[in-house]
């Protein structure tokens, strides 16, 4: 596809231009172009959007979760992909039946085959160097001495000393086709509601938990809280509707409180400097929280690394 000829042709909206890499416009009223230019980009970068293409190439016309694909042009410097435009759930109207609707949706993904290109996900979680856990712990550090007396430090270095252990035991899910990026801004909503998923970068085999616990926590971080006793549930009624296997929703949700430890002790500090006490503190308190519930877990109370 001649991308400027293709623009010249057609009534274009521009969605997105430059973010993230990708340039991103409305076709006309019912199509959406992702553009990416390898010249534009870290390696890295565009590498992932190479994962999404590929995705959406081995699943077109058989995933009913994705929106529909139009077109997929994947070379070394360029991807274009054309897909459906469709519409978006109303955060505000997020109640029990939208998260109904949302967690079967996540049921579908985690259920489905996964792609072959994806099967080099399976390799064990790497340790944390020493030297990463200090950067991490003093980073944490520097964002409570923000706020004098307010927190104590003692959970946050139980955590640095045990972070390993909930890596390793975490590492023991089972792994399924997980979104990578789940969250509200990446559903879509087709002419019957419902809920589809773009954005797939980040798609990898993983553990179910992760989908839901970034979805939480990206909820939350928004001021918008959710059950997670009922979003669990909902996930394994969805399950058990799709396959007629029984979801351990304690087992699920331990592993979301170590998905959540893990990923607030290696970034969140990064994201709190200058915050309010309030926020830090929502953040901070969750992940201690999250670790006391942990400490039960054999494989990670052991003493000795």
């Amino acid at each position: 596809m001649n991308m400027q000829d293709y623009l010249r042709g057609n009534r274009i909206k521009e969605i997105r231009t430059g973010q993230s890499g990708a340039d991103v416009w409305e076709i006309g009223n019912d199509t959406v172009l992702k553009h990416i230019e390898r010249s534009r980009l870290e390696p890295s970068r565009f590498d992932t959007y190479s994962r999404e293409a590929l995705f959406y190439q081995a699943k077109a016309g058989t995933a009913d979760y994705l929106p529909q694909v139009l077109n997929v042009e994947i070379s070394e410097d360029e991807i274009i992909l054309l897909l459906k435009k469709y519409g978006s759930p109303d955060r505000s109207a997020l109640d029990d039946t939208l998260l109904r609707g949302i967690t079967h949706t996540l049921a579908r993904i985690h259920i489905d085959t996964v792609p072959a290109f994806l099967n080099a996900d399976k390799a064990p979680a790497e340790r944390l160097s020493t030297g990463r856990i200090k950067e991490c712990l003093d980073g944490w550090k520097s964002i409570l001495d923000e706020h004098p007396g307010a927190f104590d430090e003692a959970p946050l270095k139980a955590i640095a000393e045990k972070i390993n252990r909930i890596i390793e035991w975490h590492d023991t899910e089972e792994r399924v086709l997980s979104h990578g990026d789940f969250h509200f801004d990446n559903l879509l909503t087709d002419e019957q509601g419902n809920i589809l998923v773009c954005d797939w970068q980040g798609v990898n085999l993983g553990g179910a938990s992760g989908d839901l616990s970034f979805f939480m926590s990206r909820l939350g971080s928004d001021g918008v809280s959710v059950d997670p006793a009922f979003l669990l549930q909902s996930y394994a009624d969805a399950v058990l509707e799709l396959t007629g296997r029984t979801v351990d929703t304690a087992a699920i949700a331990g592993h979301i409180a170590a998905a959540n430890v893990i990923t607030s002790f290696l970034f969140w500090y990064q994201f709190l400097r200058g915050a309010d006490t309030g926020r830090v503190r929502g953040i901070y308190e969750k992940m201690a929280g999250d670790f006391r519930r942990l400490e039960s877990i054999s494989d990670i109370k052991t003493d000795g690394e």
